[in-house]
């Protein structure tokens, strides 16, 4: 990269490709005053980090420059350096109160399914009660008596 501004050199190379900030705002979705604020190095106009880069390397890309070189450029002149973040977790259930949160759904569960077959085997609908298979009988389900035929 030479030692131009680096908002000078990005107006140079579209304008070299002879392509317009609005034709270039229609082809990398990115809107014309982000793209005047990148050229005019007004970084308090951008969203900044990985949007200012996702915006460099549309850019790049339809332009055809060489992406790294300018998101390289962009870093030296912006002093923005990508951050890394390790977020320290605890383990699922290494806290007591998750523990005891996970022993009252488990107990929930096993109270819901010993209730729904209590129930089931209580409540069952007389369709489902056993049939008697006697040979040429037949026992209506009610209770009251029929009398035989004589």
């Amino acid at each position: 990269m030479d030692t131009t501004s680096f908002g000078t050199r990005l107006r140079r190379e579209r304008e070299a490709r002879g392509v317009s900030l609005e034709s270039l705002s229609a082809a990398t979705c990115i809107k014309v005053r982000a793209l005047q604020a990148l050229e005019a190095q007004q970084w308090d106009q951008l969203p900044g980090g990985a949007f200012n880069r996702g915006f460099l390397r549309s850019i790049a890309r339809y332009l055809g420059i060489d992406e790294a070189d300018l998101i390289a450029a962009y870093a030296a002149a912006t002093n923005d350096r990508p951050q890394l973040r390790i977020l320290a977790t605890e383990a699922p259930l290494s806290h007591p109160r998750a523990f005891w949160l996970a022993a009252a759904a488990a107990a929930l569960f096993v109270a819901m399914v010993a209730g729904g077959w209590a129930a089931c085997r209580h409540y069952r609908p007389e369709s489902m009660a056993p049939a008697l298979h006697h040979v040429g009988a037949t026992m209506p389900l009610s209770r009251t008596r029929v009398a035989a035929p004589r």
